[in-house]
Formats: structure tokens, sequence, C-alpha cells
């Protein structure tokens, strides 16, 4: 039987080759947002905020080995950071999403990948 560390070392895994492909994706569906939008891009938000939520969840569950030895992540801040996001998505105010999404969102999922890539090497 896995311990729950290997399972936590294969999650990361996931999440270093998910967030390769999510991370440029957000950066697009910001570009589309904060510019031309397409007629699908209110689609592509919601699929890249399902990709976030993804990775959300697989932080939460690998959170005390990204933050060893010292904290990458500050998770109240990351809360803030959803709540805010949250209350865009209430306003279906879409420029105030892209803003969170490239100010805050964008660099935790880079930490993040860069700690997943780290821990699994």
């Amino acid at each position: 039987m896995e311990s729950i560390r290997e399972q936590q070392i294969e999650a990361l895994k996931t999440a270093d080759d998910y967030l390769g492909r999510l991370i440029p994706a957000m950066e697009q569906v910001c570009s589309e947002i904060k510019g031309e939008m397409q007629e699908d891009t209110l689609d592509f938000l919601l699929q890249v905020i399902e990709g976030f939520n993804f990775m959300i969840e697989t932080y939460n569950a690998t959170r005390d080995i990204v933050n060893e030895p010292e904290p990458l992540i500050n998770d109240d801040e990351l809360e803030k950071t959803v709540g805010i996001l949250s209350e865009g998505f209430s306003k279906k105010d879409y420029a105030a999403i892209a803003d969170e999404l490239s100010a805050d969102i964008v660099p935790f999922l880079k930490v993040f990948k860069a700690a997943a890539a780290q821990k699994t090497a």
C-alpha cells in the first residue's frame, strides 16, 4: 500500500504537468478579457477556473510537502485571492477577474509548479 507521502508526490507530478498547460491558458484568457474577447472567451474562462479549482484541491492535499522546509505559499493570502475571484464572478466583473488572475493566481500557480517540479525531481 502506498504511503500518503508517495500519493502526495504522485499528485505533485500530475500538478507539475497540468500546470504546464494551465498557466499559459490562464494567461491567454486574461489577455482575451483585457483585449478583444472572443465568442468563446467566457467558456474558456470557466474551463480555466475549473482547472484552477483542481489545482487548489491538489495544493490542499500536498501543502505540507510544498511548504517544507519553509512556507512558499501563504494560505491566508490564497484564501483572500479566491474570495476576490469569487466576488468578481458574482458581479460578472470580468475585468476584475482577469486582474486577479494575472496579479495573484498566476503567480501562485507558478510557485506551486516550481515547488511541484522541485519536490518530484
